[in-house]
């Protein structure tokens, strides 16, 4: 009878200990907009008995040690915000991240080209009006393209010294949007009356990337001072071989540009 009763208590320990841990739901970020004025703020939506959220305001990746949320937080800066779940008896949560992106020249006006029509927007401040930031590209803030060049001319309110200029992009490669093949950051010249070149990024597609708002932010290569800037965009002109839509032109959508 007592080695039965082990037998059974054995049995009972290695089916506990084999039993797979479930994965935890990601929190869920909410917040009005990422881009913003003076300061904002962000709540974390989470419900889940036995586990709890912690996060990280400097873009590593948050770990049980990190700061556990309990309030809406306040950000007066730029700032990467990642969030995690952790309980006990589950595995962690997939990471959350967010990108809040604070104002920084003031912008007089922007130009751009023409997008696609279903993906347009009639405000001629689309690109500086301090709402989006979400990666859903019906939400009406973004701008969609499908041709192979997008221009964008960017007026300050006065000359100033530019020190990056940053640019928010969509990459949700399952609704064939991509990052561009490349990006060139141009100032205007007032002694050369000319737009001379101030910095560029170019990019791989080599493999699937992460569906998310994309910051990127060119930095200049030398110190200058200028009042105008032209930003030259070259969408991905063939998807790759890896992706079911491959040899199409790919989907570039941009949501705001700030000038630092």
């Amino acid at each position: 009878m007592r080695k039965l009763i082990v037998l059974l208590l054995l049995f009972v320990f290695h089916q506990s200990i084999g039993q797979p841990m479930f994965q935890l739901a990601p929190p869920m970020l909410k917040y009005t907009s990422g881009f913003f004025s003076g300061s904002t703020s962000f709540e974390i939506i989470f419900n889940q008995p036995g586990a709890e959220v912690h996060y990280t305001l400097n873009g590593d990746e948050p770990t049980e040690n990190d700061q556990l949320y309990s309030n809406a937080v306040t950000i007066n800066k730029k700032t990467v915000v990642k969030v995690k779940a952790f309980g006990k008896d589950f595995s962690p949560s997939e990471t959350v991240t967010a990108n809040f992106i604070k104002d920084g020249k003031v912008i007089d006006k922007i130009r751009f080209s023409k997008p696609n029509e279903y993906y347009a927007n009639a405000k001629t401040d689309v690109l500086h009006d301090n709402i989006g930031g979400i990666v859903n590209y019906r939400s009406g803030t973004w701008l969609g393209y499908d041709n192979d060049t997008v221009t964008i001319y960017v007026d300050l309110k006065k000359k100033e010294k530019i020190i990056s200029v940053l640019i928010s992009l969509l990459q949700d490669e399952n609704s064939w949007i991509f990052l561009p093949e490349q990006i060139l950051v141009y100032y205007y010249d007032d002694k050369q009356k000319a737009y001379l070149s101030l910095g560029k990024e170019v990019f791989t597609h080599a493999s699937k990337g992460p569906k998310e708002c994309s910051i990127r932010e060119i930095i200049p290569g030398k110190t200058i001072s200028a009042k105008k800037l032209l930003i030259e965009i070259f969408p991905l002109k063939k998807i790759p071989d890896w992706h079911g839509g491959k040899g199409n032109h790919g989907w570039l959508f941009i949501d705001e540009i700030k000038v630092y």
